[in-house]
C-alpha cells in the first residue's frame, strides 16, 4: 500500500476525492489530510507518506511551496498537483521541483484513477529497481571485501613487496600512507567457532558485525579488514605522536560497540606494537597476533603486547586502565574451561604458543613438581578425550593409550609434558577438524545444489541458500568461503558467467537475453560483470569465438 497524504483547502472538493476513489483497490491508503500547506507539513514529515496529492492555490503556504519543502526532506515522495489554472508557468515550476503530475480541475473519476494506477506502477517499478541495484551493490562490496582480505594478507606477509602493495592499495582505494601503523586483531565470540556450532553467528552476532562495520566504512585512521573465519583484523594509521591515541580511540569504539549490546559476550581484542613504517607493519601484526593466542588464558576482553612483555617481569596490566591482573600460580589457570575454549576455537598453528602460555600461568615452581606436573598432563587429557565424546568424535585411538606410559613418558622433564601435550592438542584439533569438515560437506553439498539448480533466478540469496542449508546467513557464509576457496557470491557469479560464456559461444542470443537466462535483470550490469570477469565485453566474447 502506498501512503498518502491530501491536502485541499476546499472542504467539499477534500472530501469528495476521499470518497470517490477506492483507494485501498489500487493500492493505497489514506495515511491523513490537512486544509492549507502550513497545516500539512508538519503532518507529512510526521506520517511520511509515499504520494502527497496536493491544491496549488491554499491560504497561508501554497502548494508550490509545500512541495519543495517536503521534497527537500523526503526526496523520494511523489506528488500530484491538482489545480484550477492553466498556466504554464505553474507546471514548470512543478517540473523543477520534480512533481510527478499536473493534474487540471476538475478531474473525472476515471482520470484521476487511470493517473494513481500509472505512479503505482511507476511506485513499483523503481522500488524493484533499487532493491536490485542494492543487492548488487552488496554483492559489489562483498567482492571488495575478500580483494581488501587477500591485500591485508599480502601486507604482513615477510615477502610482501612495498611497490606492489601500494598498487594494490591504489586499486582498491585504499589509502595506506602514513607515518605510523598498529594492528588490531578482534573476536566478537571468542568462544564462538565454526566447530562448536552447526547454527553459528545469532541475530545477536550479526548486529554486532554490522555495527563494527559500518563504524570502520569510512574511518579516517583505520581500516578494517576480515581476518580468519570469526575475526577481524584493523590496520590503524597516524603520525607518530598521534598512532597510540589513534589505536586507543579504535579500541574504545569496538568496546562501546560490544558494551552497547548488553550481552555477556566473550569478545576479545589484541593491540599490537606501534611499526614506524609500513615495511615494519608485519612486526605489528606477529605481535598483535601473540597477544591475541594468548585469549584463552585472560580474564579481560583487550590485552596489548606490551603487556604480555610486562608479564614477563610479573607486572601484569591490561590495556588502558582496566586493572585486572593474569593469574601466574593458582588453581584458576586450570579450570577445564580454558581447554574447552581452546579446543572449540584455537588453531593447530596456535598450539605451542598455547601448550608454553598454559604451563606458564600454572607456574614454573609448581609445574617443576612430577606429581603436580602428572595432575596437569592428565587434566589435559581428560578435556581433551571429554571435548572430543562431546562432538561425537572417535576417540578409540587416544583412549587405548595407557595411564603409567603417559605418566612414566612425560614425567621425565617438563619439555617431555609439553612436547606431550603438543601433540595431544594438536591431534585433538586435527580430529575436531575433521569432524566439522563432514558437516560442513553436509551442509554444503546441499546448499551448492541448490545454487546449481536456481543460479538463474535474479533473486537467488546467500540468505536462501542459508535457509536450504538449515544454518544461519553468517555462518553459512564463513564455512562457505573456508571449504570452497571462494565467497558465495564469487561462487555464484562465476556459475553465471560460465553459462553466460556457453550462451555466447553456441546461440546467437542477444546480450540482454543471455542476461536475463544466467539471474541478471538489468543487461548493463551483467555487461559490467562480465568483463570484469573476463577482460572483455560479451560482444567481444562472441567475436573472439568466431560468433557473429
Amino acid at each position: 500500500m502506498l501512503k498518502t497524504f491530501l491536502v485541499e483547502d476546499e472542504v467539499i472538493v477534500r472530501e469528495t476525492i476521499k470518497r470517490m476513489i477506492p483507494w485501498e483497490q489500487y493500492g493505497f491508503e489514506l495515511a491523513g489530510e490537512a486544509a492549507d500547506g502550513e497545516m500539512a507539513l508538519p503532518l507529512i514529515l510526521k506520517f511520511r507518506p509515499d504520494l502527497l496529492i496536493t491544491d496549488i492555490k491554499m491560504p497561508f503556504m501554497d502548494g508550490l511551496t509545500l512541495c519543495k519543502l517536503v521534497k527537500k526532506e523526503l526526496p523520494d515522495i511523489k506528488i500530484v498537483i491538482l489545480s484550477g489554472y492553466d498556466d504554464f508557468n505553474y507546471a514548470k515550476q512543478a517540473i523543477s521541483i520534480g512533481v510527478e503530475d499536473y493534474l487540471l480541475k476538475p478531474i473525472t473519476k476515471n482520470a484521476f484513477i487511470e493517473r494513481l494506477v500509472e505512479i503505482h506502477n511507476r511506485y513499483e517499478h523503481e522500488k524493484t529497481q533499487k532493491e536490485y541495484y542494492e543487492k548488487f551493490r552488496l554483492e559489489m562490496q562483498e567482492y571488495e571485501r575478500n580483494a581488501s582480505r587477500d591485500f591485508f594478507e599480502s601486507l604482513v606477509r615477510a615477502d610482501s613487496d612495498l611497490e606492489e602493495v601500494y598498487k594494490r592499495a591504489d586499486k582498491l582505494n585504499l589509502d595506506i600512507v602514513a607515518e605510523a601503523y598498529n594492528i588490531l586483531i578482534f573476536t566478537p565470540d571468542t568462544s564462538d567457532s565454526s566447530y562448536s556450532s552447526v547454527e553459528g553467528d545469532s541475530d545477536w552476532e550479526a548486529e554486532v558485525h554490522k555495527k563494527i562495520e559500518n563504524y570502520f566504512l569510512s574511518h579516517p585512521v583505520a581500516i578494517l579488514f576480515r581476518h580468519q573465519v570469526f575475526s577481524y583484523a584493523i590496520l590503524v594509521k597516524g603520525q607518530h605522536d598521534t598512532i597510540s591515541r589513534n589505536t586507543r580511540d579504535c579500541v574504545e569504539a569496538v568496546r562501546n560497540i560490544m558494551e552497547e549490546t548488553s550481552q555477556n559476550a566473550d569478545w576479545f581484542i589484541a593491540v599490537g606494537e606501534d611499526a614506524d613504517r609500513l615495511s615494519q607493519i608485519r612486526h605489528s601484526y606477529r605481535t598483535a597476533m601473540r597477544a591475541y593466542s594468548f585469549r584463552y588464558l585472560y580474564d579481560g576482553h583487550i590485552l596489548a603486547y606490551d603487556t604480555l612483555e610486562e608479564e614477563n617481569e610479573n607486572s601484569c596490566s591490561t590495556y588502558k586502565e582496566e586493572n585486572v591482573q593474569l593469574k601466574n600460580v593458582n588453581v584458576n589457570a586450570l579450570n577445564p574451561a580454558i581447554l574447552q575454549k581452546f579446543l572449540s576455537s584455537g588453531l593447530a598453528e596456535e598450539v605451542d604458543g598455547f601448550v608454553q602460555d598454559y604451563f606458564h600461568a600454572i607456574g614454573q615452581e609448581p609445574m617443576g613438581s612430577l606429581v603436580f606436573r602428572n595432575y596437569v598432563v592428565l587434566n589435559v587429557r581428560f578435556s581433551v578425550l571429554s571435548f572430543l565424546k562431546k562432538l561425537g568424535c572417535d576417540v578409540s585411538g587416544i583412549e587405548e593409550e595407557e595411564t603409567d606410559d603417559i605418566v612414566e613418558q612425560t614425567g621425565r622433564s617438563m619439555e617431555a609434558a609439553v612436547s606431550y601435550c603438543d601433540k595431544l592438542l594438536k591431534k585433538a584439533i586435527a580430529i575436531r577438524d575433521e569432524n566439522a569438515g563432514n558437516q560442513n560437506r553436509s551442509v554444503l553439498k546441499k546448499a551448492v545444489e541448490f545454487i546449481d539448480e536456481n543460479y538463474m533466478d535474479e533473486d537467488l540469496s546467500l540468505n536462501k541458500a542459508a535457509h536450504v542449508a538449515n544454518v544461519s546467513a553468517n555462518h553459512f557464509s564463513a564455512i562457505f568461503s573456508q571449504n570452497m576457496g571462494q565467497t558465495f557470491i564469487e561462487y555464484l557469479t562465476e556459475l553465471r558467467m560460465n553459462k553466460a560464456k556457453e550462451l555466447l559461444r553456441c546461440t546467437s542470443k542477444r546480450s540482454s537475453e543471455i542476461a536475463g537466462e544466467v539471474g541478471y535483470k538489468d543487461a548493463h550490469y551483467f555487461s559490467y560483470l562480465f568483463k570484469k570477469a573476463q577482460g572483455m565485453t560479451p560482444s567481444e566474447y562472441r567475436k573472439t569465438r568466431g560468433e557473429a
